[in-house]
């Protein structure tokens, strides 16, 4: 039983993927003046194939097509409606391709569909790609927005010539949607709002973390539960209160005491007594991070 246990801890560990907290960790220093150059490399984590300097060429050869297509002197909300032409309906300024939700995989349960070039390529997609694309095109143009999130969703927040924040729903056209929509469709409590967890504008560090996270989902959908863990608390440590990262870690530890301990021990007297503080470690994670989410107002969004 402890040969078994020591092959099942040694499977779970990926040289080849070592690094990769550090690599999610070096997103938080890069400059932060445009999310596009983070979001790809935070996707080049994910798909090293990836060629980062062509994918920001394309996204400053979209920029410079929307400017085109504004009139002189833009006010924001003409911004606004320019950048919806450009990429939700068809024509010569997007090659009649218009951007579309992808509603065979609209949460993104495929991680590669939650890159970025794999949007820019087939148009369709989901509650990442779609409001990070709109958002970055629409800082470039100089309007103040900033994503927000919802359970397992991204929108955009956008502060008019007024000062009037807006939110802008990438999925459908970026049209206005109301706090109360969210609510409506959503488990989002009063104590959730209260405590920031959504509908609030994210800061710049804040964002990145939500860049991020599709990190985490992809060492998840790998079975690579330990730096899983790890990378939540990267993200965790500049955004405390994102939940999502908070409830992903609490899902690692639960993959891995069924990998490492469930699985192989039916009975707790079973588990060798050298394994048993691992044991007890990861259950305590697991617990925590649930707990903490729960205080902080989240709730399980079933789907």
């Amino acid at each position: 039983m402890r040969f078994l246990l020591s092959i099942v801890l040694l499977l779970s560990f990926n040289p080849a993927r070592a690094d990769v907290v550090e690599d999610v960790a070096a997103l938080f220093t890069m400059n932060r003046s445009d999310l596009a150059a983070i979001k790809i490399a935070a996707d080049r984590i994910i798909d090293p194939s990836i060629d980062a300097a062509a994918q920001l060429a394309r996204i400053d050869a979209m920029e410079q097509q929307v400017r085109a297509m504004l009139p002189e002197g833009s006010y924001a909300w003409t911004k606004v409606e320019v950048l919806r032409k450009y990429i939700y309906q068809p024509g010569p300024w997007n090659g009649h391709r218009a951007f579309a939700y992808d509603h065979d995989d609209p949460l993104g349960s495929d991680v590669r569909n939650k890159l970025l070039s794999d949007y820019l390529d087939d148009r369709r997609g989901n509650c990442i790609t779609m409001p990070f694309l709109f958002l970055i095109l629409g800082q470039r143009l100089g309007l103040e927005m900033a994503p927000a999130l919802a359970p397992l969703h991204v929108l955009v927040k956008f502060t008019d010539d007024e000062g009037v924040a807006h939110n802008l729903e990438a999925t459908s056209g970026a049209g206005r949607a109301r706090d109360q929509h969210y609510r409506d469709l959503l488990p989002i409590t009063d104590t959730a709002l209260k405590n920031g967890l959504y509908l609030t504008p994210l800061s710049r560090e804040q964002s990145v973390a939500v860049i991020a996270a599709v990190v985490l989902d992809d060492l998840i959908a790998r079975g690579e539960y330990r730096a899983a863990l790890e990378v939540a608390d990267v993200l965790t440590g500049h955004h405390p209160k994102f939940v999502y990262a908070i409830v992903k870690k609490g899902t690692a530890a639960y993959h891995l005491l069924q990998a490492d301990y469930f699985w192989n021990y039916p009975l707790l007297a079973d588990v060798p007594e050298e394994a048993r503080p691992e044991l007890q470690r990861l259950q305590e994670e697991n617990r925590r991070a649930f707990a903490l989410a729960e205080q902080l107002g989240w709730q399980a969004l079933n789907r």
